[in-house]
């Protein structure tokens, strides 16, 4: 008699269980690589970003004659002031591009942003001054934050948008004072008086041996990194000496790794990326250069320093 062979239903257990595991062990071998794949582009946009802004900066420059401001400045004799502490800015009508925010928010019109400060400079009252900037404001612009940055696409409580991206003001500050030799110093900000013009051609330390922008994250509970506004939002000296504004700094804050959480990670310039940070040079070019040569970022924070540069 022939016998009928049942077909088989299924797995055994210890079948299932070495399938189960052979999966487990490819998907651990597949998410580290898929996981620097994403960082690796990450990294390249925000590199593009940064050469964005570097073309900002260049045309503004070619446009105007020189690097646009680090703070707002406002011409003597423009004093009809509006604001202060209920409105958390300081107005004057009428309001232009120098009086309002810093070297981003003058670079808007070369990257594809005019409208966003139009409405501003159209106001002719002070409500519709205070409602054009808080607008203005809390308006999140993607080129302004890197992708890897986990906070930047966020706001803080009271609706402010952050950045990423900081201008860096030179590397002669000392305690309470503020740097006025790099690519954008800045001038003396409760009389709005000196500002400190530069050029390309004051660059004699050569464009590409000097600093103009570097990255940070804004704080973790983002009430620093607005990007609207100027100092210790997106702006900041290398060293860092500032102890001031943000709570907790050392007095002599160096480009090196942190973490979010850290309140004292606003004080230096870090970045989302491992070892290292995207760095924009005055010659527009993007360099991404690791936590260990953070001295040699010192020397090239200055813009005439006469300072010999090596980078590794």
């Amino acid at each position: 008699m022939l016998r009928r062979l049942r077909a088989r239903e299924g797995f055994t257990l210890i079948e299932l269980l070495v399938v189960i595991a052979i999966i487990a062990i490819l998907i651990g071998l597949l998410l580290p690589a898929v996981q620097k794949v994403r960082e690796a582009a990450a990294r390249m946009q925000c590199s593009n970003n940064m050469k964005q802004w570097g073309l900002a900066v260049h045309n503004y420059h070619d446009a105007i004659g020189e690097i646009p401001y680090a703070r707002a400045a406002v011409p003597s004799g423009n004093s009809m002031y509006v604001g202060g502490y209920t409105t958390g800015y300081f107005f004057y009508i009428p309001a232009s591009s120098d009086s309002v925010g810093g070297w981003l928010t003058r670079c808007l019109p070369y990257v594809e942003q005019e409208n966003l400060f139009r409405p501003i400079t159209a106001s002719t009252t002070t409500s519709q001054l205070s409602s054009a900037f808080g607008n203005f404001l809390n308006t999140k612009v993607k080129i302004m934050f890197c992708p890897s940055d986990t906070l930047a696409g966020r706001a803080h409580t009271s609706g402010a948008a952050v950045t990423t991206y900081l201008g860096v003001t030179g590397n002669d500050e000392r305690e309470g004072s503020d740097a006025r030799n790099g690519t954008f110093p800045v001038h003396q900000w409760y009389a709005y008086t000196g500002k400190r013009t530069v050029k390309i051609t004051s660059m004699t330390d050569g464009t590409s041996n000097t600093v103009m922008v570097g990255e940070r994250p804004p704080s973790s509970d983002l009430y620093w990194g607005w990007w609207a506004y100027s100092d210790s939002d997106n702006i900041l000296a290398h060293p860092n000496r500032e102890t001031y504004t943000v709570s907790g700094c050392n007095g002599n804050e160096l480009f090196r790794a942190d973490i979010p959480s850290n309140p004292r990670a606003a004080c230096h310039f870090w970045s989302m990326h491992t070892g290292g940070g995207n760095w924009l040079l005055g010659d527009g070019s993007v360099r991404f250069i690791q936590y260990s040569a953070a001295n040699v970022i010192s020397q090239m924070a200055s813009i005439g320093g006469g300072e010999i540069v090596t980078l590794p």
